[in-house]
């Protein structure tokens, strides 16, 4: 689960986002982003999912990818530049995403859009110089 200050969760907030947020696509994920209202600058950004019946029709399948992206998302909290609201919606492809495709979208798409503060965290989501195990 992400964090709680990282968690979008206003349905006024997700409106604001499909009607005038910035929007950058992939092949699986499209990442929409707006600042914060003035006066949010030190707020941490806050993140939400839209997994569509278009992806599947199975709850247990979106639930699941559900909580893929957000645990992949959960390590990359920290580096996400702050004041922002972010909101990743499926498109009907994602299912057939491995793990390791997955995590690279979401970095791609947060590099593409500039929202990462750090770049010393890689496309697994890991500390690109933390020791493998």
């Amino acid at each position: 689960m992400l964090p709680a200050p990282h968690r979008l969760r206003d349905r006024r907030a997700f409106q604001a986002l499909y009607q005038g947020g910035q929007r950058r696509s992939g092949a699986g994920l499209t990442l929409l982003f707006q600042p914060m209202p003035a006066g949010c600058e030190g707020i941490p950004s806050q993140v939400g999912l839209v997994i569509g019946r278009k992806v599947s029709k199975s709850a247990v399948k979106r639930n699941r990818l559900r909580r893929q992206l957000r645990e992949i998302l959960r390590p990359l909290c920290p580096n996400l530049k702050p004041g922002y609201r972010l909101l990743f919606i499926s498109k009907a492809n994602l299912l057939t995403y491995r793990w390791p495709e997955l995590r690279a979208e979401v970095h791609r798409l947060l590099q593409k859009a500039d929202l990462l503060v750090s770049t010393d965290v890689d496309s697994t989501g890991a500390d690109s110089d933390a020791k493998p195990s």
